[in-house]
């Protein structure tokens, strides 16, 4: 059994997952939170899902983008029919349990004193070893979607963090686990996007007008045609504002943008600064991913969702609808977006939303719980 303790300087080890880049990036952002706020704590991030090899690794990732973009439908049904007690569930269960001996070994090496999970896959894996007794170290799961699944549930785990008093609730209800060992935290980002500039300074700072509202496109995701006609609709209908497109490294999607943007539209690839094009915002056009979502909570910026895949982007998109901070866009998204940007009330009310859902500073709620843990 491996039970680690130091008094002298403290160890996490995050294990996270390249199935899209929102697990990645809330691993990152608590890690800089707390190294940032501590003299003594060191913060490891992992790819545990690689460390069940190769082919796993390929599998689970290329498995949803696959089927979720050519075979949505499909997905919906296997998302649905693994959040319950089912042979797929099961199936699923029983090969992750069986990989967590992989993950052992960066566990003897490191020694954590905590450990943290950033996706179901490993939450899985982390509970085996626990209720095995290989290791006997708390582990928290960090659920970084808004609306609970079964394959986040495993026997072992310590401490759950979500995104609302909501799903706390379904934690209790639904799974039987103590709201005590579920908190409300919401999803780390970075700190960068809490801060609040001056929006006209930024605006001029980044070439765009500054009396003048912005509509941010986080494109790079989204299929080629699919995001070109919501562009094009939406620039042809909307008047008295501007558009900044970003690919992110979808240099296919870059070039056609390239083909038909107008004068308006300030287009870009990858940038290392989102949070100025955020904050600059009036209205985001986005996947309703979760972490783009919380960046954008934290910005306090509208969303305006569009073609979110069954599984977890529509429960995400329900729930954000719910809380009054996006709408979702149907067959005619420019007369939708029109409305919205030139009705100044609703997007305020709409930001004003997105701060209340905000749940603060999820980091630094996080580092708090792990002290009140390691000092028991």
């Amino acid at each position: 059994m491996l039970c680690i303790f130091k008094e002298n300087g403290m160890r996490i080890l995050v294990f996270s997952a390249s199935t899209g880049g929102g697990h990645k990036r809330a691993a990152a952002a608590l890690k800089e939170y707390i190294e940032a706020n501590s003299d003594n704590a060191e913060v490891k991030i992992t790819d545990g899902l690689a460390l069940g090899g190769k082919g796993y690794n390929k599998l689970v990732c290329d498995g949803y983008t696959t089927l979720a973009k050519f075979a949505p439908k499909f997905y919906g049904r296997l998302y649905i029919n693994s959040d319950k007690k089912s042979k797929l569930n099961d199936l699923c269960n029983g090969v992750n349990q069986r990989k967590g001996k992989h993950l052992y070994p960066e566990i003897a090496a490191y020694k954590p004193d905590v450990i943290i999970s950033c996706h179901a896959f490993t939450t899985t894996m982390l509970g085996e070893l626990k209720t095995k007794g290989v290791i006997d170290i708390p582990v928290i799961s960090l659920v970084t979607d808004f609306a609970p699944h079964y394959t986040y549930i495993a026997e072992g785990i310590d401490h759950y963090i979500v995104s609302s008093e909501k799903m706390v609730a379904t934690f209790k209800t639904r799974f039987n686990i103590n709201s005590s060992h579920v908190h409300a935290f919401g999803i780390p980002t970075f700190d960068k996007f809490a801060k609040t500039p001056d929006k006209n300074e930024l605006k001029e700072k980044l070439g765009l007008k500054p009396d003048t509202k912005v509509i941010l496109f986080m494109a790079g995701s989204w299929g080629v045609t699919e995001v070109l006609d919501i562009y094009k609709d939406i620039a042809d209908k909307t008047e008295n504002c501007q558009f900044v497109v970003i690919t992110g490294n979808n240099q296919k999607l870059y070039d056609k943008f390239e083909k038909v943007k107008d004068n308006r539209t300030i287009l870009k690839k990858f940038v290392d600064n989102v949070e100025d094009y955020m904050h600059c915002s009036d209205l985001i056009i986005t996947k309703p991913g979760g972490l783009t979502v919380s960046e954008s909570l934290q910005c306090g910026l509208p969303m305006a969702i569009y073609s979110a895949y069954p599984g977890q982007e529509a429960e995400n998109a329900e729930y954000l609808v719910e809380s009054g901070v996006a709408l979702l866009l149907n067959k005619h998204p420019g007369e939708t977006v029109s409305a919205l940007i030139n009705y100044d009330s609703k997007l305020k009310e709409m930001s004003d939303c997105c701060r209340k859902a905000c749940r603060g500073n999820a980091s630094e709620q996080i580092f708090e719980l792990i002290n009140e843990i390691l000092s028991k």
